[in-house]
């Protein structure tokens, strides 16, 4: 094969040239904010978002992007993550989407992305982010994270032994009786998280001796985290199987009695998601507000809200320890999602609750 220049092929080679050497000799932040000039054009003539998720971090998240977006209108609904799922998929089926942006428990992302809901994309902050931030399947990213570990009340089990390891469950002191709570893996994304990075961990019979400990020191099931934080709080259930960073954090901010800890097998890891519908009705926007919720200035938001972020440089909540330096316990969400049925009926069975 042979190629022949023309004059005016010529003529566009050098002005390609031109305008690459152009733009390599700008600064890098300067080339970056025209790029973002665009998508903010873009999206403000779109002058609309849709965002369903989770009922903490996204009026945070659209309350600061309204300040410093206002020609672009911002709607919400927000609640359990399952059900807002539910909702995203009955509004596809129905062939009348409306949801640009999910920003949810990233089980329930995942199994959007897998279901062929969710575009695939990657955000221009992505480089910015931990190792943390980024899933490893890709197609969406993380904005927030949690931390699920021991929480209990230091007052009311001052003279009682504490818990070092998951394993101290399986045979629990006579003193724990009646004092410990956990929630429901089938209706909490987070509870599913810790009980499937048990099952992940020790495996069914180990990991089953646990739970087994558990109930049998007559430990209770609470509709949810918040309950237990706020039974924690009061010392009326002191000694939780364990709770996450942003029902407790709070607590303890306002001075309850309550400690949380690290076992020494490893806490649990669990994110909120961050994806952008295949139907979007306003992509930019999406986008847009995809790249804002991983800024400096959003993580730090979310930071002195007390969950932690995923993007480097932004420090953690005050008083919690640095998620990036905490001995987790491995969690393949993919797979314990494809194991889940399996998974809830092992809780069920080892525990003796329903999770229906």
């Amino acid at each position: 094969m042979t190629f022949t220049k023309t004059r005016r092929g010529v003529l566009r080679g050098f002005a390609t040239a031109s305008a690459l050497a152009l733009l390599a000799s700008l600064p890098v932040t300067q080339s970056v904010r025209a790029a973002d000039a665009t998508l903010i054009a873009a999206a403000e003539k779109e002058g609309q978002i849709v965002v369903y998720g989770d009922p903490f971090t996204v009026p945070l998240l659209l309350k600061a992007f309204g300040a410093k977006y206002p020609k672009i209108k911002v709607t919400s609904a927000t609640g359990d993550a399952w059900q807002i799922y539910n909702r995203f998929v009955a509004e596809n089926a129905a062939n009348r989407p409306l949801m640009d942006v999910m920003y949810q428990a990233e089980d329930t992302v995942i199994t959007a992305k897998t279901s062929g809901y969710l575009a695939n994309f990657t955000s221009s902050e992505a480089g910015s982010l931990t190792k943390l931030g980024l899933p490893a399947g890709g197609g969406y990213v993380r904005g927030n994270g949690n931390l699920i570990m021991f929480a209990y009340n230091h007052e009311a089990m001052a003279k009682k032994p504490l818990p070092k390891d998951w394993t101290d469950y399986i045979t629990p002191p006579a003193e724990w009786e009646g004092l410990g709570a956990m929630s429901n893996p089938g209706s909490s994304s987070a509870t599913f998280a810790t009980v499937a990075a048990l099952y992940q961990t020790y495996g069914a019979e180990k990991g089953g001796a646990i739970l087994k400990g558990f109930r049998s020191a007559k430990g209770e099931l609470n509709p949810s985290m918040g309950v237990m934080a706020t039974k924690l709080q009061t010392g009326e259930r002191p000694l939780d199987f364990f709770n996450i960073t942003t029902a407790v954090s709070g607590i303890i901010a306002k001075g309850a009695p309550v400690t949380m800890a690290v076992p020494a097998s490893g806490g649990v890891a669990q994110f909120n998601a961050i994806g952008i519908s295949a139907k979007a009705p306003n992509p930019n926007a999406a986008r847009l507000l995809t790249d804002f919720a991983l800024t400096a200035e959003m993580q730090t938001i979310f930071s002195e809200a007390g969950v932690y972020p995923v993007r480097s440089g932004v420090a953690s909540p005050k008083g919690l320890p640095v998620l990036t330096e905490v001995k987790l316990m491995d969690l393949d969400l993919e797979k314990a999602l494809k194991d889940r049925e399996t998974i809830l009926n092992w809780w069920a069975t080892s525990t003796g609750f329903s999770y229906r």
